[in-house]
């Protein structure tokens, strides 16, 4: 490579839009330790790829010069959450997020708890009813700063993409911890300190002193030959043409992220089910079962519990640990027939 090329290389980096910030300490925030499986284990081997979990590729997103990151990973996030329930995906705006709680910096930033709160008490907006892109191209701080779109009728809208509940992840920053959180969660958003060291214009960002922070979506989890690691879509663009190991595009994090010193901020989404479709006797249980326990009274026995609105079916192997998860986390249940339980949306075995 030549010179002039690395030159290049160097002075592009630095002009990634980032802006997410530590989220100050509230003794009120949700833990995702209070609600993790007891005992569960993560198969590194068998992995967790979101975008066969939905059925659908998932756009790689250019937030441009913007500090729009913390929209950009929670858009990421929401469209995912939406898809799970409507089998398509839909983009969902960065804008319509990140410009009700950007902090006001003339860099642009935001506190990714601030987002999480946005989506659960006001919702977010598709992004063909509010373009993240200015005039198609990436767009720059102001145009995602700019607040005109807010209009009570277009506000209703964001119901659609309202979710129901968020958690941080508060003493567990490492790999395992966040990979069960992907899995049980259809990913997670957290923060990550970064360097301007050249390697994020890669596949594979390595870590360095930490001069920004940036937030991303987490949607997979792995091994290949390199070791384990989770996996980002970013929201800086593509990086070039993927190799044997990057073959869907995806940035991988290996196990030296996943330390204090880098990871910041991680939360979850719970998201509020659309009950459209379902019986009323269905869509009653499900309102008001969110980490309960479901027997089918009538039937053959069978027993779940209803986590992010899906209900994950107990299997022989799992029922202690289950029991544990039921005992901490208050999960008295309800007794329903045999056609209710088949009705109910249905996630993995718990």
């Amino acid at each position: 490579m030549k010179l002039k090329d690395i030159l290049k290389l160097i002075k592009r980096q630095p002009r990634f839009g980032k802006g997410a910030l530590p989220d100050p300490y509230d003794y009120r925030d949700y833990k995702y330790e209070d609600v993790l499986g007891a005992e569960e284990t993560v198969d590194w081997n068998k992995g967790y790829d979101i975008e066969k979990e939905i059925g659908a590729k998932i756009p790689f997103k250019n937030q441009g010069l913007s500090g729009s990151c913390v929209g950009q990973a929670i858009s990421y996030y929401s469209g995912v959450l939406n898809t799970v329930e409507t089998k398509k995906y839909d983009e969902v705006s960065a804008k319509s997020i990140y410009s009700l709680i950007e902090l006001g910096l003339p860099q642009g930033g935001a506190y990714i708890r601030d987002g999480m709160k946005l989506v659960v008490d006001l919702g977010a907006l598709f992004e063909k009813i509010l373009s993240s892109y200015k005039n198609g191209l990436a767009p720059d701080e102001p145009y995602m700063k700019d607040k005109s779109w807010k209009t009570e009728s277009i506000l209703k809208l964001a119901k659609i993409l309202q979710a129901k509940e968020y958690r941080t992840i508060t003493n567990s920053l490492n790999m395992n911890t966040f990979a069960i959180a992907v899995k049980n969660n259809y990913g997670i958003v957290g923060g990550v300190n970064g360097s301007n060291n050249n390697t994020w214009n890669s596949f594979e960002p390595r870590t360095g002193p930490s001069s920004w922070g940036h937030a991303l979506y987490f949607g997979k989890f792995g091994t290949d030959k390199l070791g384990k690691y989770i996996a980002t879509p970013n929201s800086w663009g593509t990086r070039g043409n993927p190799d044997e190991l990057h073959s869907d595009g995806w940035q991988k994090l290996r196990e030296e992220w996943f330390t204090s010193e880098y990871m910041f901020s991680p939360w979850t989404l719970i998201d509020k089910p659309n009950f459209a479709g379902l019986s009323s006797e269905a869509s009653a249980v499900l309102a008001k079962a969110e980490m309960k326990l479901i027997v089918e009274g009538t039937g053959s026995g069978r027993v779940g519990i209803v986590v992010n609105g899906k209900l994950l079916e107990i299997s022989n192997d799992r029922k202690a640990a289950a029991a544990l998860y039921l005992l901490a986390n208050n999960g008295f249940g309800f007794t329903v027939n045999t056609t209710v339980f088949e009705e109910l949306p249905k996630n993995h075995n718990f």
